[in-house]
Parts: C-alpha cells; sequence; structure tokens
C-alpha cells in the first residue's frame, strides 16, 4: 500500500477525507450533492443578509442561445463584495461556508490539503423569467484525472443553495461525466439547443452545498420557480495554483483574528504546496505567514 501518492504529500493517513461513495459518486459524475450543510439559523441569517442588500444586475451569460434564453422577463442579480465584512451575525454564515466543517473533507480529498479560496464568494439571484448560462468548462486550470487512489484536479466549486431547486425549477446544471471527457463538447449542445436529455439539471434542497469540478461541463438553465433564486458560489484551488487572484492581498482584514485556523489558511495567497499551513501540520507557520501579509 502507498502512504502517500503524489509528491507533495497533500494526503496522509489522518487527513479528514469524503466517505468511499462519495469519492466514487464525484469520480463518476464530476459533481457531488452534500446534504443540509447549513444549519437552520445560518440559512436564515444569510437569506436576511441578501434581503439587506441592493442586489446589481450581472452580465448576461446565454450568448446566442434561444434555448437558455428563457422568458428573459428579469435579469439575473448577483453581488460579489463584502460578505465576509459583513456585520455580526449576518457575517457567520459566509465565514463559516468558506471553511465549513461539513464541506472541508471534501475539499481535502478533491484537492489535497492547503487548499485556498481561489475567489469568491458571490451570489447569483435569479426571478421568474431569467435567463440561463452558457455550458462551460474543462478548461486549463482544471485538469482531472485519478491516479494510486487519489483525484487530482484544479479549480472546483461549492455552491451553497440558500433556495430550493426543485424538478423543473432551472438553475445549475451539469453533463455528467464530462469531466473525463477527451473530445470537444458539440457548440449545440453548450447552448441547450441540442442533446438536452444528457443535460442534468441538479435538484437540491436550501442548506445543501453542491460540489463540482470546473473540468466538469456546466452551466445554468432558466429559472421558472416562482421564488427567487440564491446561491452563494465559493471557488477552491489547491494551495499553489491560481486562476481568480483571491485571497488577502496588501493588509489583512480588520477581521482577520475572529476567523478560525482554517479559514485564515483558506485566504492565504498561492504558495510551494508541501510548505503551506494544512491540518497535518497543525497549520504550521500560518501565524508568520499572516503577519507578512
Amino acid at each position: 500500500m502507498i502512504e502517500h501518492a503524489n509528491t507533495s504529500r497533500s494526503i496522509t493517513a489522518e487527513t479528514a477525507e469524503m466517505s468511499a461513495d462519495e469519492k466514487y459518486l464525484f469520480d463518476l459524475l464530476g459533481f457531488l450533492i452534500v446534504r443540509d450543510v447549513l444549519s437552520e439559523e445560518h440559512l436564515k441569517l444569510a437569506n436576511e443578509a441578501i434581503d439587506s442588500m441592493e442586489l446589481t444586475p450581472s452580465p448576461e451569460y446565454f450568448g446566442d442561445s434561444v434555448a437558455l434564453k428563457g422568458e428573459n422577463t428579469s435579469t439575473r442579480l448577483g453581488n460579489s463584495e463584502g460578505f465576509l465584512e459583513l456585520p455580526r451575525p449576518f457575517c457567520e454564515p459566509f465565514r463559516e461556508m468558506l471553511a465549513h466543517p461539513k464541506t472541508i473533507p471534501h475539499l481535502n480529498t478533491i484537492l489535497g490539503e492547503g487548499w485556498r479560496l481561489d475567489h469568491g464568494p458571490g451570489l447569483i439571484a435569479m426571478d421568474k423569467g431569467c435567463s440561463g448560462g452558457m455550458l462551460h468548462g474543462n478548461f486549463d486550470n482544471a485538469p482531472y484525472f485519478y491516479r494510486e487512489g487519489k483525484i487530482f484536479t484544479g479549480l472546483c466549486v461549492i455552491e451553497y443553495l440558500l433556495a430550493d431547486e426543485g424538478p423543473g425549477d432551472g438553475g445549475i446544471s451539469v453533463i455528467a461525466g464530462s469531466h473525463k471527457a477527451n473530445v470537444t463538447c458539440p457548440a449545440k449542445m453548450l447552448r441547450w439547443e441540442q442533446y438536452q436529455e444528457y443535460v442534468t439539471e441538479i435538484n437540491a434542497k436550501a442548506g445543501d452545498a453542491v460540489i463540482f469540478s470546473e473540468a466538469c461541463t456546466h452551466g445554468t438553465l432558466p429559472w421558472n420557480a416562482d421564488h427567487q433564486r440564491r446561491a452563494i458560489l465559493y471557488k477552491y484551488n489547491t494551495g499553489h495554483m491560481a486562476w481568480g487572484g483571491g485571497g488577502v492581498r496588501g493588509r489583512r482584514p480588520s477581521y482577520w483574528d475572529e476567523l478560525t485556523a482554517p479559514q485564515q489558511a483558506a485566504l492565504l495567497l498561492p504558495s510551494h504546496h508541501s510548505r503551506r499551513p494544512k491540518p497535518s501540520n497543525g497549520y504550521a507557520g500560518l501565524a508568520e505567514v499572516a503577519d507578512s501579509v
């Protein structure tokens, strides 16, 4: 038996990982639903915080797709600033999502210990009739392969649902298994104009988390439900890789000392993977790295 399957030793025998069933499903499909991640209290606080915000229109992402344009009677809304800086208690659910105890094992398994927030958090809000977004994925910062019992990939997403996404509602969708595809996806499929039967609409409840690799082709279907779609997206990468340039740059934020060690570590900039503060080394060096920020 090989104790360490990669040279950075980012996963050890002590690493908290997701279950064998979850690992199989993620490797098979490219995505996973983790149920009941958010507590009722944090779900309520997160929605109350968003209720108090003035959401701004986001760019439309349906391109020239007639199918994804939907009724186009409302504009996709969003917010990508200030969630971690909100006053208490409204910041608390968003800070917990940053390194949530119920999803840390999944990030450890998918990205290895030392993972970091690549960019986010960001809100997607959609009212009935809102257009969808082109399917996309499988780009150069999100390779995917499985070797010696471990997953190797890059950019991945945890999408925390703050509202139900039921059958026929629309919302997040994927082409299951496409993270292993060796051939370019047909353009008409990306536009959801053909092969719709192979595009999976993911159905989950408020408080659930949908985790997927950016290698898995994914997008957004037009929103048909009467209630507003709300999803908070956190995008992560391995400790030594970056796509969106997230993390703490310049002076540390005023709330730094209020964060837990896993939350602080998630906000560090990319570094040499083997030297990154992580659970298996007791977050050794975190204070020194933080002092240099």
